[in-house]
């Protein structure tokens, strides 16, 4: 069996990002220092082995400046057999949609057509989880992911995968070829020190000339970024340095005083507006269509009340796109009408969406920033040619006489990069999880319609295991988070804390990267987001992308030995000390001081 594998790889900045704008309106990043993306790394890990145990090839490629060579300099000492590079000052400004168009007519230029792509499940800079479904529906193929592990069957002609969601895993097999997302989780990734990279010369170049010709970069792109805004400090931290047990004792005091370790009652919340009885004054009288499919209950009617508010705005009405196993509680939430969706590939939905787009002419169309939501929603602003503006924070109306969907998303520096959508529809993934809970207004009946959708004959799934990881985090009022400054073999040392506030444990990304604890228990723009009274962050730095999935706390408590650590200046209330040393005392102090 001669396999050809080609993994796709992106050049991102090492850490944080100034967020900041060019001149001509995009991302500044010139001058930071850039490695491969995380997640390609694991793409790239798995090409070579796949390859070699197959007796393939296996190829590298990626788009971009002419530094992003480096990531295939590091690919090919790896072991990547070949490497083409994608690179013209005209693709500059590229959002998903035409970066996906452009590497779909890179690969095409490749001597033989893959029997598998390769591509990382995310991105650190972007966040966006689209590129890799948007490819598939460009070049007809089907698309699973992130998967855990993947290994083609004796024919060739089959992989089977484990796939990773935030509340299990699925065993899914797919024909080839197809596109795949490898999780990070997958394997060890691909390092290879910059003394036995090869020389740049190793690497084929390609132009758009090379292309079918086509609008590149920012003028070609639905989606653009309109502006930058700084991040609100929502917190004023109060910090203590010194003796452990004076800081406990002292950080004790001021919870008390804030009433963090006392259950509030909700808060009053904005409720859910009616549709108009007609339509709006100069309003654009059109849907907005929701997918409601098979994640947390509390995201969906969050969702739901976000579309009914633009939808009020806009003088429409919401549509909840339903698949069989969502909730039927939809009516109070936001939902005007249902189209309920007999089937649930995402593959063969995006194909029935868009024809019934084409009918309805909706102004926008909304998903959860979740798996499900990611591959149809991408794969519909492929049909479509509207783009997808991706796991957003926040949503807005803008443009006046002609309203547009303006979304926010963090965009690194401490900074939220506004993104106007110029596409019709307008497509939009959000973290739910970000969104308020909205007042549910009283129940209706609501008008169904059935959407035929067929089966994707493609995809095999089969045994699906579903943990709670996912449900005890949304419902927790406390959570105990911990970064990389805390070995795995000392969270037993956690516990007291933990049964004493009746908390959950959390990570960031890096701890659950190297398995410490499971996937579903990562906090942040690539994990979860929850609203706990109180978060408890441990050992972390306070990267933002993991900060913004605790956004909504009510108490930020930080512990860390670094007084310049990021975290302190996100925090309501910080302890510049070795968790371990103050962590004994504050549970000593809660136990006699804090009844229930």
């Amino acid at each position: 069996m001669n396999l050809l594998v080609t993994a796709l790889v992106k050049q991102v900045p090492k850490g944080d990002h100034s967020g900041r704008l060019d001149a001509d309106g995009r991302l500044e990043r010139a001058g930071a220092i850039t490695e491969m993306n995380p997640w390609c790394r694991r793409a790239v890990a798995q090409a070579v082995r796949l390859a070699r145990e197959c007796g393939g090839r296996s190829t590298a490629v990626t788009m971009g400046p002419p530094v992003a060579a480096d990531v295939l300099r590091e690919a090919l000492a790896w072991g990547i057999d070949d490497a083409l590079h994608l690179t013209d000052p005209a693709l500059a400004g590229s959002d998903c949609l035409v970066t996906a168009r452009a590497l779909a007519s890179t690969v095409a230029l490749l001597d033989e057509p893959p029997d598998l792509i390769l591509v990382g499940a995310s991105s650190v800079d972007g966040s966006t989880g689209a590129v890799g479904a948007m490819l598939a529906e460009i070049l007809g193929l089907p698309f699973t992911g992130p998967v855990l592990t993947l290994e083609p069957d004796s024919s060739g002609r089959q992989l089977r995968t484990t796939v990773q969601y935030d509340t299990g895993t699925e065993s899914v097999v797919v024909d080839l070829p197809a596109v795949v997302a490898v999780a990070e989780r997958s394997c060890d990734p691909c390092k290879a020190p910059p003394e036995t990279w090869p020389p740049a010369n190793a690497i084929r170049q390609v132009t758009t000339a090379d292309l079918a010709p086509a609008d590149w970069g920012l003028p070609g792109s639905p989606t653009k970024v309109a502006q930058v805004h700084p991040a609100p400090l929502t917190r004023d931290p109060v910090i203590f340095r010194g003796n452990p047990r004076i800081q406990a004792t002292r950080a004790i005091t001021e919870l008390l005083s804030r009433g963090s370790f006392t259950p509030k009652a909700p808060a009053a919340s904005d409720p859910i507006p009616d549709p108009p009885h007609q339509a709006v004054p100069g309003g654009l009288g059109a849907d907005v269509m929701v997918l409601v499919g098979p994640g947390p209950e509390a995201g969906t009617r969050a969702l739901l009340g976000a579309a009914a508010t633009l939808a009020a705005e806009v003088g429409g009405s919401v549509t909840a796109v339903r698949t069989a196993d969502s909730t039927d509680d939809l009516a109070r939430w936001g939902a005007d009408s249902v189209v309920m969706l007999t089937g649930d590939e995402p593959r063969p939905v995006a194909a029935a969406l868009a024809k019934e787009i084409v009918a309805r002419q909706p102004w926008a169309v909304l998903g959860a920033a979740l798996p499900w939501d990611r591959e149809v929603l991408a794969r519909l602003a492929v049909a479509s040619g509207a783009g997808l503006m991706s796991d957003l924070v926040s949503l807005s109306v803008t443009g006046g006489t002609t309203p547009r969907l303006a979304g926010l998303k963090p965009s690194g520096g401490g900074t939220l990069a506004e993104i106007i959508s110029h596409g019709s529809p307008q497509i939009a993934t959000l973290r739910t999880g970000l969104l308020p809970l909205r007042t549910p207004r009283a129940d209706r009946t609501l008008k169904e319609h059935t959407l035929p959708v067929a089966a994707d004959p493609a995809l095999h799934r089969a045994e699906r295991r579903t943990g709670n990881e996912g449900d005890a985090l949304d419902r927790a009022e406390v959570v105990i988070s911990v970064g990389r400054g805390v070995s795995p073999d000392t969270y037993a040392e956690l516990e007291p804390m933990r049964v004493l506030l009746g908390a959950e444990l959390a990570a960031t990304r890096k701890v659950t990267d190297q398995g410490w604890m499971a996937h579903g228990r990562q906090i942040g723009i690539t994990g979860r987001s929850v609203a706990p009274r109180m978060y408890v962050a441990v050992g972390l730095s306070g990267n933002l992308n993991h900060l913004a999935g605790a956004s909504r706390a009510g108490t930020v408590v930080a512990i860390n030995t670094d007084p310049a650590a990021e975290v302190f200046a996100h925090c309501d209330v910080g302890l510049v000390a070795d968790w371990r040393e103050v962590m004994p005392f504050l549970v000593e102090g809660i136990r006699s001081r804090v009844s229930g």
